[in-house]
């Protein structure tokens, strides 16, 4: 999947995905799949989240202070936590940057060698977006959210992999949703045609009750392998996953610290924190390492001859 991927992503969805499209490819050679109706009619907790932030923020200090402090506490819950940490920032781009975060900045930092940390000097991801922030200009918050979302993890990450995994089985692949006609519509909706009374993709959902029944309309939404992966790490220390984290002479040590990675782990298999998806990003980040090397000494090997 690594070696297909040609970069490290980090999304858990590139395991099932590489396997649906392998079982397609048996029966077809194009296949219609449903990236982008989450991130243009709003069907993420996080849209969820931008979208009643502000209620949140407008809380006094005396009273979000304690139910922030609360949440920390709490075992695992991550998504919580994070929630509570970013929509508490005042600043547009930089609370957006902190909804997408899988962790806070300051611990992801923590992850790196301080001499590594030291040398990348000013380093923060938000400024990539400056640009963007004259389009935001006349959008209410989950707008804006959502710019980001159609022109950054959209297109680099979710249909850049699901491009590369279909093609590896020789299959195309087509998203319907995001017809140029489809998505121009939905950006010229308000945030109530998206979120209403807390449930997601509401205008989604209106034009598909003609269409479904109400139990697949109504069913909770479920992660695309989420479960699987936090049980790979949840294997004690056996299985490769782990290993690799564990295993000093792993690439990453390189530019991350040991001990730092080495307690993500071990707070993930305590149960006091749920790191699932750092933990897998950092194995993805490994893994492509050892790809990398490894097309670097055939390549190097096949010049000498």
């Amino acid at each position: 999947i690594v070696a297909a991927l040609e970069e490290p992503i980090t999304s858990s969805s590139i395991v099932p995905m590489y396997f649906v499209c392998q079982r397609a490819r048996e029966d077809v050679k194009v296949a219609l799949i449903g990236q982008g109706p989450d991130e243009v009619f709003g069907g993420y907790n996080r849209h969820l989240g931008v979208h009643y932030g502000k209620y949140w923020r407008a809380l006094p200090g005396v009273v979000s202070g304690p139910i922030g402090s609360a949440v920390r506490r709490l075992p695992r819950n991550e998504t919580i936590k994070r929630g509570i940490h970013a929509l508490g920032t005042r600043e547009r781009l930089e609370r957006y940057q902190q909804v997408f975060s899988l962790s806070p900045e300051k611990h992801i930092d923590s992850l790196f060698r301080p001499e590594v940390l030291a040398s990348l000097g000013d380093h923060h991801s938000v400024d990539y977006w400056r640009s963007l922030e004259p389009q935001m200009k006349h959008l209410d918050d989950l707008g804006g959210f959502q710019l980001l979302e159609v022109r950054s993890s959209l297109p680099d990450e979710l249909l850049m992999f699901a491009d590369k995994l279909s093609m590896a089985h020789s299959l195309e692949v087509r998203v319907p949703y995001l017809d140029k006609t489809i998505v121009e519509y939905a950006q010229r909706l308000g945030s109530n045609a998206k979120v209403r009374r807390g449930q997601r993709k509401w205008l989604h959902r209106s034009v598909c009750r003609r269409f479904l029944p109400k139990a697949i309309l109504n069913r909770k939404k479920r992660g695309f392998a989420v479960n699987v992966v936090d049980d790979w790490f949840n294997s004690k220390f056996e299985g490769q996953l782990p290993q690799m984290l564990l295993d000093r002479r792993s690439r990453m040590f390189t530019w991350l610290d040991f001990s730092s990675v080495a307690k993500l782990l071990r707070d993930h298999q305590s149960k006091r924190q749920d790191n699932h998806k750092l933990l897998f990003s950092l194995v993805m980040l490994e893994q492509w390492l050892r790809v990398a090397e490894s097309a670097n000494q055939t390549s190097a090997r096949l010049a000498i001859r």
